[in-house]
């Protein structure tokens, strides 16, 4: 098994030479064949070099472009463009692919060395010797050479090394094949020591090697881009790279030993050993009953994987149909009869290869190059099979065919269409039409696409128009008894196939493929090079309708999760109505309907199918009553942030026993193993603590039909209290805002009355949360409900006081909802009718009791559906305990929450820390409170969860309660601090804490905080009732209150970092510390430069590294980049202004002009007292000083004449973007020049920044978007208003109406 560092080895590769090939395929596209990356193309007449290998190449690559043309949607862009792109990537892939496929057959010795050695293989040496035509370059007769390979082997592998085929036209040049054989024979691949596993891996022996190759091919960066492009897969290309991720081994072998091992067990009435001796991972009890099963004859035994990717599951169906095959012939005598006619044991043994490939293993794919590594993998396992035979290579058997089915749609070719029309009767033609318009979108759905029924009714008009299509034929009066026989049988055999749809449409298949043939013999040389490609497309049409006819034993898949794409979500709603918007879904109803009535399907899939309220549909329709086997694998098994589970299902419903085993919590490394004893555990006959047996069919009366294998009788009698939503207790989904639109921090806004405040979720954190949302609403949300992403509620909740949860998270954590806010999609609420409903409802979801069950039913996703399910117990008896415990852990968090500033209920951090004895000394009482603080709140959130188990009647000494305990280790660790980095497991950072003290001064210095609380003249207010609603500023802000006279606050919010300035920010600070403490001001400065390890106050305001960059750390919240402190610079960062955010206007800029005028005139008098000295040295560096003013100037210029506006409605975010080249800190450079491509792009039209900056461009959106129009308050000239809704006329005035006769 390839390891996680080896995996990377192969990646690296796979990347390298992915880039080489693509780069050298563009290049020799354009440079012979006339295709350009672009998508235009020169007619092949116009090609330069007119030799008659690269016309013929040329032709067939611009069919193949058309094909790939055809196969886009009418309405994409750039279609051509794509098509080259696509053409690209299948030549560059398959050269790779052909090319890794003959290293592995050398290391296997099935070829002579050809690639290992390069110019100097062995194989090469010897061809070269024989062909002796050392006159033509070395490269040209290498080629040749690997052409005869390529020949040779496509005897067995057309898929792969069809020199013709239209997926590997394009060789490489000399440069990039040298380059490439030296990536491919780099000792990383041949001989990896892998430290991991402590062994030598040689990647080309290994089987797993061509998966791996196949999923690194398309890179994370790419699947990702593709995600952020399109929520849905737009093609049939995207559709396979967003899905591909290789299935891990021992998930290979569970899933195929439970399915197709665990037919063959059941067949043998239990009698085979081949749990014991191959399907390790086989459940089965010694004991158990197994119901009557008819035996099949092994070449009957059909298996299927949908989805088939590499082949990985193939592989292993290999290695158990081989185990059948020799079963069979060893213990069942009466199977296998025509084999054992003419073989002995041995001479068998050498065609199960064969048989296994040609009979038993089918495959389906979307993506052509997937499809070839599907072919090479079982080809190859057939010759390993050979080799441990001992059979040379040369006396093998052939192995001419297998069942890979490439699903895509018809060819396009409209001419050729109506050609082969041409030579069909009209049922044959009817039939032929509907086939080209049904497939249209096979290439992005495969086989959920059912052909079969698509036809159905053109197939039985066919049956009943038989004589007129395949008339019956009559023997010559001449003919000789034998012939008269021979036509009277095929004409009985006519006759019947009429009733035997499978033979009967083989028959109309072979009907049509003659058809083919009869029209490609009148076709010129140029038309045949397109009808040898659409010929070969429509025959592997024709294969894929016929795999959609057959039914299949076992079934096999890891399938594609997510939405289907923009093309097929129609059809998948039309003809699967429980697949719940997810592939996954689509593909068990698929699959089970192609199973045989006693057939088993297994799969890995995504785990929120097993869970999540919004499949609840599926799960009853696919899942209960079904499930034979399920591993619960949870996270890390795919190679993807996806949580995992597998099942194994029977194809017919009933009341079957299921075997679950849980393995979920386990390292993703451990899994395996885990697995594995478990299994062993089971078969032994023990039980186990992660082992369950259950009936699947139970589940439908569990809350949302959850898979819900581990509820124990515990569980159900806690289910049997009455839940939520029975005591009329209700949480709701809230508002959907557009978050840059809508969404503000407080710190960010100063026009109150258009905001409401916000609960959008919180941070893990029990019973109390930090409170910093706002959204805009103003005009009482007049324009926020105009956008079309935007999802209302009843807004009458928002006064209601409450409970709110994040409904995304691990675990469950409940906070006080506040009269006057409004919660969303995300933070999600339980209003309630009063405070003490509120009370109990937060001291409830926050035990360890519910948190506990509601995981049993949900996953990462806690919807408000989902926790009205929760079950409650009768709590009257311990009410007032209820109320103690909340009131005195809320009194706690609010506390400590109370530091930090970008809470609204901030009460200042310096005000409350005793500073007598110096900061540390401050900081280490506050240690100290902390420290009993934190034990204090550890207790009663204990004493909580054991009041919630009690009152469920849950023993304290019972296994039961043990697991709750336990389950608490599940709970993130809290800090009671909730300013960033402020402690450590509550053990205080003294230099951060030191940071904060700072960023409260520099705040005092801009006017923002009141000094009157940590001078001692004001009382710090107390904090208001648990419920009521909060403020828009903490109530220690200054206000409108007057600063004190003693500190010159800027009014226009401007300062530098320059020390000779008046306006010096550390000389405010400095000016702030000494009205604040007086003599100690030094000592204070002191001890604070040294928690924090700066040389000065001034050096550590000044560094774009020291204080900008953690007041922008601290101040990024709610996924909000809004620092209110802007350091802006001149490009070397010796020229710089503080900007005070919230005194931000439209004279700001202008007001930086002028003082950099004013700096500019003393630079003048500088220089010229400079030049009046001869003083070269004081010369340059004023010259350098005045130039970084001037360019400086020029910025600002630059940007208030493209029309910069500031408006505190805009956000941060927004208002910042144009002074990107402005911003002095790395890290705020980088988000203002994000956004401010966003801007230009028009992405933030909405904002009044925009309409100052691009009003033509906004006007212009304004006319046709009502939205718009409403935003910039240009309803006058929109083209779109929305139709006035007429009142509708209350019932009794209607009816008095219509009374009114006269």
């Amino acid at each position: 098994m390839i390891s996680q560092n080896a995996k990377k080895v192969l990646e690296r590769f796979v990347s390298s030479a992915k880039n080489l090939l693509m780069q050298n395929v563009t290049e020799l596209l354009q440079q012979y064949y006339g295709i350009w990356a672009d998508g235009h193309t020169i007619p092949v007449e116009q090609l330069a070099n007119q030799d008659t290998d690269i016309v013929h190449t040329a032709r067939m690559l611009r069919e193949r472009m058309k094909h790939l043309l055809a196969a886009l949607p009418e309405t994409e862009a750039n279609k051509e463009r794509l098509a080259v792109g696509q053409l690209i990537a299948e030549q560059a892939f398959t050269q790779l692919n052909r090319f890794c496929a003959l290293r592995m057959c050398e290391e296997r010795d099935l070829i002579l060395e050809s690639v290992r050695a390069g110019y100097d293989s062995v194989g090469f040496q010897s061809y070269d010797a024989i062909a002796q035509q050392t006159a033509m370059p070395k490269y040209n007769r290498y080629k040749w050479y690997l052409h005869s390979i390529f020949d040779e082997l496509s005897i067995e592998l057309p898929a792969v090394f069809d020199r013709f085929s239209p997926y590997g036209l394009v060789f490489p040049d000399e440069n990039t094949l040298l380059k490439l054989l030296d990536l491919i024979n780099d000792t990383q691949l041949s001989e990896w020591y892998d430290e991991q596993n402590g062994i030598t891996v040689n990647f080309w022996m290994e089987d797993e090697t061509l998966g791996w190759m196949f999923q690194d091919y398309n890179s994370l960066e790419e699947r990702r881009k593709m995600r952020e492009e399109s929520n849905k897969p737009r093609n049939s290309r995207e559709m396979a790279v967003r899905n591909q991720f290789f299935t891990p081994e021992y998930i290979v072998r569970f899933l195929t030993d439970n399915s197709l091992g665990r037919i063959w067990y059941e067949m043998t009435k239990g009698q085979s050993r081949i749990g014991e001796e191959k399907c390790h991972y086989m459940v089965r009890r010694p004991d158990e009953t197994i119901e009557e099963r008819a035996i099949k004859e092994p070449t009957e035994i059909l298996s299927l994987d949908p989805t088939c990717g590499s082949m990985h599951f193939g592989l292993y169906l290999y290695e158990v149909y081989e185990y059948i095959y020799m079963d069979t012939w060893d213990n069942h005598p009466e199977l296998l009869i025509p084999y054992r006619e003419i073989h002995t044991r041995e001479s068998f043994h050498r065609e199960v290869p064969r048989l296994i490939l040609e009979n038993n293993i089918f495959g389906c794919e979307i993506d052509p190059r997937a499809l070839q590594l599907a072919a090479l993998s079982l080809w190859l396992r057939a010759q390993r099979s050979y080799g441990e035979m001992g059979i040379p290579a040369g006396e093998r058997p052939l192995i001419r065919k297998s069942n890979l089915v490439l699903a895509e749609a018809m060819p396009g070719n409209k001419r050729l269409l109506k050609g082969l029309m041409d030579e069909l009767d009209k049922p044959m033609q009817r039939l032929l039409t509907t086939i080209w318009d049904k497939m249209k979108f096979v290439g992005e759905a495969g086989l959920l696409f059912k052909m079969e029924k698509e036809i159905s009714d053109d197939i039985e008009y066919l049956r009943k128009n038989w004589s007129k299509v395949n008339q019956n034929r009559n023997a010559n009066i001449f003919d000789s008894e034998e012939r008269r026989a021979e036509v009277m049988a095929a004409n009985e055999v006519r006759t019947e196939l009429r009733h035997h749809k499978d033979e009967f449409f083989e028959e109309i298949t072979e009907r049509l493929q003659t058809a083919l043939q009869e029209l490609s013999a009148r076709l010129s040389e140029e038309e045949g090079y397109e009808n040898a490609l659409f010929s070969e497309d429509a025959t592997r049409g024709f294969a894929f309708i016929e795999l959609c006819q057959k039914r299949f034993d076992c079934i096999v898949m890891n399938p594609p999760f997510g939405e289907g794409s923009e093309h097929t979500s129609q059809y998948l709603n039309n003809n699967y109505p429980a697949w719940s918007k997810n592939l996954v879904c689509a593909f068990f109803d698929r699959m089970q309907e192609m199973l045989d009535d006693e057939g088993k399907l297994g799969a890995i899939f995504d785990r929120t199918v097993m869970i999540k309220s919004s499949y609840e549909s599926f799960r009853r329709r696919n899942l209960c009553g079904f499930i034979t086997a399920c591993a619960d694998t949870g996270w890390g098994v795919l190679d993807a942030s996806v949580e995992t589970s597998t099942l194994v299902l029977n194809k017919l419903c009933s009341d079957v026993e299921g075997v679950f085993l849980d393995v979920q919590d386990v390292e993703p490394d451990e899994k395996d193993e885990n697995l594995s004893v478990l299994i062993r555990t089971y078969n032994r006959g023990e039980d186990a603590k992660w082992i369950y047996v259950a009936k699947s069919v139970e589940f439908d009366n569990l809350p949302n039909t959850v898979i819900g294998y581990y509820f124990g009788e515990d569980m159900f009698r806690l289910f049997k209290f009455n839940s939520l939503v029975d005591r009329d207790i209700r949480a709701r989904h809230g508002f959907s805002f557009v978050a840059p639109v809508h969404n503000r921090t407080y710190f960010e806004c100063t026009n109150y009355k258009n905001y409401v405040h916000q609960y959008p979720g919180s941070f893990h954190s029990l019973f109390y949360t930090v409170y910093r949302d706002l959204v805009d609403w103003k005009n009482e949300g007049t324009i926020a409900k105009t956008w079309n992403a935007f999802r209302s509620c009843n807004e009458s909740y928002r006064y209601n006081p409450g409970v709110g949860y994040g409904k995304r998270g691990d675990i469950l954590d409940a906070h006080v909802l506040k009269k006057n806010f409004f919660f969303t999609n995300e933070g999600q609420a339980i209003p309630c009718s009063n405070e003490v409903e509120g009370e109990i409802c937060l001291c409830y979801i926050n035990s360890i009791l519910a948190q506990y069950a509601i995981n049993l039913y949900t996953g990462q996703h806690k919807i408000n559906g989902n926790l009205n399910l929760l079950p409650m117990p009768d709590y009257a008896t311990r009410q007032s305990d209820i109320e103690r415990i909340v009131n005195a852990i809320i009194d706690i968090k609010r506390k400590w929450f109370s530091l930090d500033e970008t809470n609204l209920e901030y009460h200042a951090l310096i005000a409350q820390m005793e500073l007598k004895g110096g900061i540390e000394a401050g900081l280490d009482k506050m240690q100290e409170q902390l420290t009993d603080d934190y034990a204090r709140y550890v207790e009663l959130v204990k004493e909580n969860d054991d009041l919630w188990m009690d009152l469920a009647d849950i023993d304290r000494g019972s296994e039961f309660r043990q697991t709750l305990n336990d389950y608490k280790a599940r709970r993130p660790y809290e800090e009671l601090l909730s300013i960033d980095g402020a402690s450590n497991l509550n053990v205080i950072d003294k230099k951060t804490m030191a940071r904060e003290m700072v960023m409260e001064l520099v705040g005092m210095a801009f006017g923002r905080w009141n000094t009157a609380f940590a001078k001692g003249e004001k009382a710090i207010p107390a904090f208001g009732d648990v419920f009521d609603a909060l403020p828009f500023m903490p109530v220690v802000s200054q206000g409108e209150e007057p600063c004190p006279a003693q500190l010159a606050v800027p009014s226009d919010g401007i300062m530098t970092n320059e020390e000779e300035s008046p306006l010096c920010l550390a000389s405010h600070v400095r000016e702030v510390m000494i009205w604040l403490w007086g003599d100690r001001a030094d000592d204070i400065e002191y001890e604070l430069c040294q928690l924090i390890g700066c040389k000065s106050l001034q050096a550590y305001l000044s560094s774009p590294t020291g204080f900008f960059d953690y007041h922008f750390k601290r101040y990024t919240k709610s996924r909000r980049k809004a620092p209110i402190y802007w350091l802006l610079a001149s490009e070397d960062g010796t020229v710089d202004y503080w900007i005070y955010y919230p005194k931000l206007s439209k004279n700001t800029l202008p007001q930086l002009i002028i003082q950099l005028r004013e700096k500019g005139e003393q630079l003048r008098t500088r220089l010229n007292a400079a030049l009046a000295a001869h003083d070269k040295t004081q010369e340059t560096q004023v010259r350098a000083e005045q130039e970084q003013v001037e360019g400086m100037m020029e910025k600002l210029n630059r940007i208030i004449e493209a029309g910069y506006v500031p408006n505190h409605d805009d956000g941060v975010p927004v208002t910042a973007a144009p002074l990107q080249h402005l911003a002095a800190s790395r890290l705020w450079r980088a988000e203002c020049e994000k956004n401010m491509e966003l801007l230009a792009k028009g992405d933030y039209d909405w904002s009044h920044l925009a309409m100052s900056m691009y009003p033509a461009r906004v006007a212009q959106k304004a006319k046709k978007d009502w939205c718009m129009a409403l935003t910039h308050g240009l309803e006058h000239i929109c083209e779109n208003k929305p139709k006035e809704k007429k009142t509708r006329k209350k019932k009794a005035d209607a009816i008095q109406t219509e009374m009114n006769f006269d």
